[in-house]
């Protein structure tokens, strides 16, 4: 009995031991934990991105395929189903709302019809900011995939770091083409086409 009691020694970790770990995790956690913002805010940025964009391209397929007009407006804080106007327009991070627009008219301040809705996109994160023109009330294009209104260049930014690397230009041109490019360059320099854009 007694050999048994004595073979069974108690084991655990050393105070030693546990400073060396808790000192690696502590500097693996210093390397790591900036890279993963620069991601995170990079991710979140190129999620709006890629959303309006895709938007934009998607509105112009619409309009082709419908033969009608297809408009985009920011939605209004708070509705649902509802266009911004007035002092409200610029901040299309607040969402926005993709809609049969038959008569290619500008945007009421009455809410949408249900049968002329196509997608509703609500607000996302309030750090990644989505802006453009506050005259610029929709982006509306007309049957043939021209665009009719909303002439405009978007800006995707993070309302953390103005300086950082990964914002974006968006810009959609009078034949449809959507176009996107970093702020930096945004006078003279290259510019990429978003994949399925208008030729």
């Amino acid at each position: 009995m007694r050999k048994r009691a004595q073979n069974h020694t108690r084991r655990g970790f050393t105070l030693v031991e546990l400073m060396v770990t808790v000192a690696v995790v502590a500097i693996l956690a210093a390397v790591a934990v900036p890279g993963m913002q620069s991601f995170l805010a990079k991710s979140g940025m190129n999620a709006v991105r890629d959303d309006f964009a895709i938007t934009l391209q998607r509105a112009r397929l619409d309009a082709i395929n419908r033969n009608t007009c297809v408009s985009i407006c920011q939605l209004r804080a708070g509705t649902s189903n509802t266009c911004a106007t007035g002092a409200a327009l610029g901040n299309w991070h607040q969402g926005w709302i993709v809609y049969l627009n038959d008569a290619c008219a500008a945007p009421a301040a009455t809410a949408v019809p249900a049968a002329s809705l196509i997608s509703v996109r609500q607000p996302g994160n309030e750090r990644f900011r989505l802006t453009g023109s506050a005259t610029t009330a929709a982006v509306t294009f007309n049957s043939r995939g021209l665009l009719r209104s909303g002439s405009d260049t978007f800006q995707v930014t993070d309302a953390n770091d103005a300086n950082s690397p990964h914002g974006r230009e968006i810009a959609v041109s009078f034949q449809g083409r959507v176009s996107v490019q970093p702020i930096t360059a945004s006078r003279g320099g290259t510019s990429t086409s978003v994949a399925g854009g208008g030729q």
